[in-house]
Formats: C-alpha cells, sequence, structure tokens
C-alpha cells in the first residue's frame, strides 16, 4: 500500500510579473489623473510609457533641467531614459493632460 502522506508537493503560488498588469494600470492612472510625473530611475514604467506611445494612448514629454516639458519625438525616447518624463492623456478633444475624472471629486452644490 502507499503511503499518501509522504507524497505531498508544495504548490507555490506565482509570483505576479508587474509587466502583465502593468501597461493597463499605468494607462488607468494617466487618463484618472489627467498626467502622471515619472523619476529618471524608473525604466519599468518608462518601457510601458513608450509601448503605449507607440499605440497612441499617452503622449510623454521630457522634463528639463529648468523644469519645462519637451514632447519626444519617434526617436528620442532611447535617448531620454536618464531624464524624468511627464506621461499625459493625448488631446483626443481640447488639449492634451485634461483627466478623465473632471468633475469626479468636486463636492457637489
Amino acid at each position: 500500500m502507499f503511503d499518501t502522506a509522504q507524497n505531498v508537493i508544495a504548490f507555490k503560488p506565482r509570483a505576479e510579473t508587474h509587466a502583465h498588469k502593468h501597461p493597463k494600470g499605468l494607462i488607468g492612472a494617466v487618463y484618472s489623473a489627467g498626467s502622471l510625473a515619472v523619476p529618471a530611475d524608473d525604466i519599468a514604467t518608462k518601457t510601458a510609457a513608450a509601448m503605449l506611445r507607440a499605440l497612441g494612448l499617452i503622449v510623454i514629454d521630457e522634463v528639463l533641467a529648468d523644469g519645462t516639458l519637451r514632447p519626444l519625438g519617434r526617436g528620442e525616447i532611447r535617448k531620454a531614459m536618464d531624464r524624468p518624463w511627464r506621461l499625459a492623456k493625448p488631446p483626443f478633444s481640447g488639449e492634451a493632460g485634461v483627466p478623465d475624472a473632471d468633475g469626479a471629486f468636486k463636492s457637489p452644490g
């Protein structure tokens, strides 16, 4: 007879990869806030943002040393990875960076 008590295999839950859910959460954050600041050392967020920009879902601006914003062109993303970025909602109707949650957090009255 087999003793099943000694044939136990521990199944550990898989570590959740942020790359799978990261772009969806990133686009949700950008669209609800209108714009999002990304530090210079956040490579994972910048990589996801570059993919979303290629699809036309967000706008990427480079934050220069004096605080001004400069829109990044198609071939400039790799060169600007060492600078902070501002991710913004594209100007579907009006200006870039206008949040979807406009008025959602205002008190009625």
